[in-house]
């Protein structure tokens, strides 16, 4: 059974560490998860697995009264499929809602087929497309999903 719950101080270095499993090409450091975790503009959760372990894990940007930007969104391989990335999908946009943003814009490889198929799922539509945004030679499907 897949929990849900609030991302605290003491997931930065799982954060860290799945960040680079997952993402690669562009993973976050730790003195920026540092960051991001300490701004109230920003809110992350997490999905456990019985034994308390991050299966997955999602951060949100949301100021209010604009759009809000999805900063992350991970699962561990072995537990997609399962509608983890849906439910903390649905959990940040909750979030940004209550904080009054007007829609949500996100970020993803344009060779993440998979992950492009659910934020269509989700109601999220294809905006353009930002060249080398990931690193040389990896593009960025931009996508935007209005909340009103």
């Amino acid at each position: 059974m897949t929990l849900y719950r609030e991302a605290n101080a003491f997931d930065l270095p799982v954060f860290v560490s799945l960040d680079k499993e997952l993402f690669p090409y562009s993973p976050w450091s730790a003195s920026q998860y540092k960051e991001e975790f300490s701004s109230p503009t920003r809110h992350f959760v997490v999905a456990v697995d019985e034994e308390q372990t991050i299966i997955g894990y999602a951060g949100v940007f949301a100021a209010g009264g604009v759009e809000a930007d999805i900063l992350t969104v991970g699962v561990v391989p072995e537990h997609r499929g399962k509608g983890i990335a849906k439910a903390l999908m649905a959990l940040i946009t909750d979030w940004a809602i209550s904080q009054g943003s007007t829609a949500m814009m996100l970020e993803v490889k344009t060779d993440n087929l998979e992950a492009i198929g659910l934020y269509e799922a989700l109601g999220y539509s294809k905006l353009n497309v930002r060249k080398d945004y990931f690193g040389t030679g990896l593009d960025a499907q931009v996508m935007r999903l209005e909340l009103s």
